[in-house]
């Protein structure tokens, strides 16, 4: 094992009372690297030098068994491999903010997009004997459960999603994303000029049915005259990695009138506003982070899914030993948010925010959801 300099660093502030010794411990702990000479003075302390060199040593052998202790483990499993998505981005963050909170050794593992290739990593990272795994995605629903019974000693995270009958040693962790699909649709509402907004999503599920659902409620409550557009699905073999299709899915919603989109395609997210930047009154709500700088002056606002922070909140419950069987996170704890609503915003480049009195109704619904909770 390598005597690092933060060994010696801590072992100075041990003996730093001393006095003259600290040098002399340092010198003696690099090595045959000695800067410099021990001299009369030192060595006429024979007593003090010899008891601080044991205390050192015995110090030394405690940081040295200490680090020989290998962290634990951490993992992240993408359901596909690595590319844009913003959300799957942000399960890496996650995962790496949980391993410098609570000293861990964090990694990410990147799935082939097939049911093999992501068996084949919740394999490996078993081989790891990791404290905690963390997954994200539908993909994973029929594989996690099996493969968390055979490590009982494993905590597993299920993002988005649950399984039925899970075992003990699962939990799925959810967001109420109708919370902040509500005020999208209030915003949506409010500055339509056509009076027509809708939502693109990359599939349809009852949860993005939800959303849809909570998005046209809140454009009819902010605007009751407003006309909500079917929910758009981009669909195919993949959903939130299509640009084209998500393009080419947003020019037919503009045709039809609609202005403001809510798209929460992923990845697709880049065709939708393609389609958008090509119409000059049309506007956009993105989905999950702040996309407003990725066609400034066209993004009104974005729902923002702080995936990192309900990982960092599950894993610290989990390493006190509280066990779930399921977690939701909303507006409430911080897991979403609208960008305009954020300690940020002045710096968001949204469109949203040269609205003051837009801004005003946002904080007030916002204030009223979360009191409900």
């Amino acid at each position: 094992m390598k005597i690092t300099t933060n060994h010696t660093r801590l072992l100075a502030m041990y003996v730093s009372d001393t006095r003259g010794d600290q040098t002399m411990l340092l010198s003696a702990l690099r090595f045959n690297n000695i800067s410099k000479p021990i001299t009369e003075s030192d060595s006429a302390r024979p007593d003090r030098w010899l008891r601080s060199l044991h205390l050192a040593f015995l110090l030394l052998c405690v940081l040295l068994v200490a680090e020989s202790h290998a962290a634990d483990k951490i993992i992240y499993i993408r359901p596909v491999p690595m590319n844009e998505d913003p959300l799957l981005r942000l399960g890496t963050t996650g995962v790496n903010q949980a391993a410098l909170m609570y000293g861990m050794e964090a990694s990410t593992l990147a799935s082939q997009p097939t049911r093999e290739g992501r068996q084949q990593q919740l394999d490996a990272a078993l081989k790891q004997n990791p404290k905690v795994v963390v997954l994200l995605g539908f993909e994973f629903k029929e594989l996690v459960a099996n493969v968390a019974r055979q490590a009982p000693n494993t905590r597993f995270f299920l993002l988005e999603h649950c399984v039925d009958n899970a075992p003990p040693n699962l939990t799925c962790i959810q967001f109420r994303e109708t919370e902040a699909s509500y005020l999208a649709g209030i915003a949506a509402g409010l500055t339509s000029h056509n009076g027509k907004v809708g939502m693109i999503a990359a599939f349809d599920t009852p949860v993005r049915r939800q959303n849809a659902e909570a998005f046209a409620a809140g454009a009819i409550a902010a605007k009751p005259t407003i006309s909500v557009y079917d929910p758009q699905w981009i669909g195919g073999e993949q959903p939130f990695n299509d640009p084209a299709r998500g393009e080419q899915v947003a020019k037919a919603m503009l045709a039809a009138g609609v202005d403001t989109i809510f798209s929460t395609a992923a990845v697709s997210n880049q065709g939708v506003f393609r389609a958008v930047a090509a119409q000059p009154k049309a506007r956009v709500i993105g989905h999950p982070v702040n996309q407003c700088r990725v066609l400034p002056g066209k993004v009104l606002d974005n729902v923002e899914v702080h995936l990192d922070i309900a990982i960092l909140l599950a894993v610290g419950e989990a390493l006190r030993g509280t066990v779930r069987e399921r977690m939701d996170f909303g507006l409430r704890e911080g897991a979403l948010s609208m960008t305009s609503l954020s300690p940020d915003a002045a710096l968001s480049e949204c469109e949203i925010t040269k609205e003051r009195a837009l801004l005003l109704k946002l904080r007030e619904a916002k204030k009223i959801i979360i009191s409900r909770k």
